[in-house]
């Protein structure tokens, strides 16, 4: 009997064990170093910055981990090609060590998608909704900094994200999501 209970209990054990963690197989303690580290280079702007300190000060992400659901953490991430969405990832494991790995993540959340290329979300995003997009989620956050310019904004953020998605003049949901989850 004894011998039936303590192998009924290991089975239990090694199957709890068995379940993968929210985490997969993140290192979130070095992707927050990393984050770190790469986010003080004085390459950024105070408006990359202030974006950044939104998404981690929101709640959906430090308490529950949805980087997606916050349109401060999307604009982060799409706002230059040196900030991207691990780091966006990197700097958010930081405040939650258990958030998911970028790859993880729960998907890019569809009302924001919808509020960057207007409508029902059924379009696709255009460089002209990408500008809106950062500004007036700045203006949303209550930021006073802005990008430097537009055409540093289109070259180190809008076409980097272009040319990571290869769709063309125009980026759908479909892989904007997946650049949110793998670039």
């Amino acid at each position: 009997m004894q011998l039936t209970l303590l192998a009924t209990a290991l089975s239990i054990a090694s199957a709890a064990l068995a379940v993968p963690s929210p985490r997969g197989t993140c290192d979130n303690g070095s992707a927050c170093y990393s984050a770190t580290h790469g986010f003080e280079y004085n390459d950024k702007e105070q408006y990359q910055r202030n974006l950044m300190d939104a998404c981690t000060a929101d709640e959906s992400v430090t308490e529950c981990g949805d980087l997606w659901g916050s349109a401060a953490c999307v604009a982060a991430a799409i706002s230059f090609s040196k900030i991207w969405p691990g780091t966006v990832q990197g700097l958010a494991a930081c405040k939650n060590n258990e958030i998911a790995c970028q790859a993880d993540q729960l998907d890019l959340d569809e009302s924001i998608f919808s509020d960057i290329v207007g409508g029902d979300g059924s379009g696709a995003m255009t460089q002209q909704n990408y500008i809106d997009f950062i500004y007036g989620t700045l203006s949303a956050i209550g930021s006073t900094d802005y990008p430097s310019s537009p055409d540093n904004l289109v070259a180190n953020g809008w076409q980097p994200l272009v040319d990571w998605t290869a769709t063309g003049d125009s980026i759908p949901y479909s892989n904007f999501n997946d650049f949110l989850h793998y670039a």
